[in-house]
C-alpha cells in the first residue's frame, strides 16, 4: 500500500516539475546552449519550444507511473532524484542520469528510474529558431 501511495506522490511532483519547467522557458527569447564534453556537441539548455513528450504530460506521467516497480530490496526511500537527460533533435531520450551521482552512488531507486527514462518513447524535439535540437532537461522526482 505504501508503495501505491509513494508511486502517486511521485506522479503528482513530476507533473508539477515538469509542468513549471515548460511555462519558466516557454516564453524563452533566445536559445542557451553549452558544450556537453560527454556527447561532444553542443545541447541546448533554454530554447524557444521546449520538448514534449509525444503524448503530454498526463501520458508521460502515466508512462512512468506503468513502468516504475519499486525496488523489494530498496528500504523506504524518501527524498527525491534529480533524472538529467537530453532530449535529442529527433525526440529520444540520450544520456539519462542522476545529476551530482557516480554509478557507484546510485540506490537502487536512482537504477529504476533511469531503466525507465531509458525505454520511454520518443518526444515532440525542442526547437530555437524554427529548427529542431537537442535540448538537456532536468526532472526532479520526489518521493
Amino acid at each position: 500500500m505504501n508503495k501505491v501511495i509513494l508511486i502517486s506522490l511521485l506522479q503528482l511532483c513530476m507533473l508539477w516539475s515538469c509542468d513549471a519547467q515548460h511555462r519558466v522557458n516557454s516564453t524563452a527569447q533566445d536559445c542557451s546552449q553549452e558544450y556537453d564534453s560527454i556527447l561532444q556537441r553542443r545541447v541546448y539548455t533554454n530554447v524557444d519550444k521546449m520538448p514534449e513528450f509525444e503524448k503530454g504530460e498526463v501520458s508521460l506521467l502515466e508512462f512512468f507511473r506503468n513502468n516504475f516497480r519499486y525496488p523489494e530490496n530498496q528500504d523506504h526511500f524518501q527524498g527525491s532524484i534529480n533524472l538529467v537527460f537530453i532530449i535529442d533533435a529527433t525526440g529520444r531520450v540520450i544520456d539519462g542520469h542522476i545529476y551530482k551521482k557516480s554509478e557507484t552512488e546510485l540506490t537502487l531507486v536512482d537504477k529504476e528510474a533511469l531503466r525507465v527514462l531509458s525505454i520511454m518513447p520518443k518526444w515532440k524535439a525542442g526547437r530555437c529558431a524554427g529548427r529542431k535540437v537537442p535540448v538537456r532537461m532536468f526532472w526532479p522526482v520526489k518521493f
